[in-house]
């Protein structure tokens, strides 16, 4: 009795084996369907379009001119200031004392000095006394002066006007000549930062024009001028490049995102292509399309240049006019995948029905 249970399980667990093998095998052989397109060839690129983010001209780290300890801060992070507003002080007692020392110095000597001038005149003392006395008064003169201005040092103003981005110290505590207090930001220029490949930087004497645009502000191109290009790539070997509105008037403003363009003059040196911008997909720093060679799904990688002014993506090299690259289907399609492309519907045949 116990035997048919037995044999019964042995075929259960022979069959679910068997529909496992036929899954794996189907699978394996599974012929994905894709769409392809070909890469447009153009000869030549005036116009090339790039990201860009607004960012302040000039940040700056404001210290007192001599040491001593805070005795108020009047700003906070965010605080709007006016050029000349007050943002923190000093205590003065002690650099007050030593102003009133040296005034103290001076006015006595100065009064000796007229009376001995007096005296000079009537040919009463040698002259060489005088000047003695003359250069004296002089240095004290100089020594006030400066003092005069340990006292003003004590103060910290606002150079331009602008934001409190950081503030570093509070009430009672020592700084030294030249410690930041606080950082400032500089709302009077701002400039916009993009990056570009190695491919471009090497052809920057052929670039003739800068604009940008931004979605804050549409149908409006900002023309924009040459600020500079770091000698140095950075670890995506893109080089950053600087450019700055041409007029202050510009409504841009630190944090805006862009979209900067380049025109340029020249051939260049090799032919380049453009590919729809959802087909070329990235990992990491790595840009790749994926092509399809004798039915079987094959990744590139590329080198892009921006984007042309109808959005496409340039690509300056990896592939060849001859390349089929998948444009749908990307989401499931793996390195050695065999595909299947679906041919486009005949003309006569509209939305593809029939």
């Amino acid at each position: 009795m116990k035997t048919k249970p037995v044999i019964i399980s042995f075929l259960l667990l022979c069959l679910c084996v068997g529909c496992k093998n036929n899954t794996n095998d189907q699978d394996s052989t599974t012929v994905k369907n894709v769409k392809t397109v070909f890469p447009v060839v153009i000869s030549s690129v005036n116009v090339r379009t790039f990201p860009g983010v607004v960012k302040v001209a000039n940040e700056i780290n404001l210290g007192f001119k001599t040491p001593g300890q805070i005795s108020r801060v009047l700003v906070k992070e965010g605080d709007y200031v006016r050029e000349g507003d007050l943002i923190a002080e000093l205590d003065k007692k002690d650099y007050m004392l030593q102003l009133e020392g040296s005034q103290i110095q001076y006015d006595q000597l100065k009064t000796e000095v007229e009376r001995l001038a007096i005296l000079y005149e009537k040919e009463n003392i040698p002259g060489n006394d005088y000047e003695k006395a003359l250069a004296g008064l002089q240095a004290l003169e100089v020594q006030l002066k400066a003092n005069k201005n340990i006292v003003e040092y004590t103060t910290l103003r606002a150079p331009v006007s602008g934001y409190i981005q950081s503030v570093n110290f509070v009430k009672s505590e020592m700084v030294n000549a030249g410690t930041p207090v606080v950082t400032f930001i500089d709302i009077s220029s701002v400039k916009v930062e993009i990056e570009l490949p190695a491919s471009l930087f090497l052809r920057q004497e052929e670039f003739v024009n800068y604009s940008c645009r931004t979605n804050l502000v549409p149908d409006k191109n900002i023309p924009l001028k040459f600020v500079g290009i770091n000698k140095k790539s950075n670890s995506r070997q893109l080089y950053k490049m600087n450019l700055s509105p041409e007029s202050s008037q510009s409504g841009l403003a630190p944090g805006m995102n862009v979209e900067v363009t380049i025109t340029m003059n020249g051939e260049l040196d090799s032919e380049v292509y453009t590919l729809p911008s959802k087909v070329v997909l990235k990992k990491g720093d790595t840009s790749y399309v994926w092509c399809v060679e004798d039915n079987i799904a094959k990744r590139k990688e590329v080198t892009t240049g921006g984007v042309d002014n109808s959005g496409r993506i340039i690509i300056l090299s990896g592939i060849s006019a001859e390349d089929e690259i998948i444009e749908a289907g990307l989401r499931v399609i793996k390195e050695g995948d065999k595909v299947h492309i679906i041919p486009e519907p005949a003309e006569t045949n509209i939305g593809g029905l029939l």
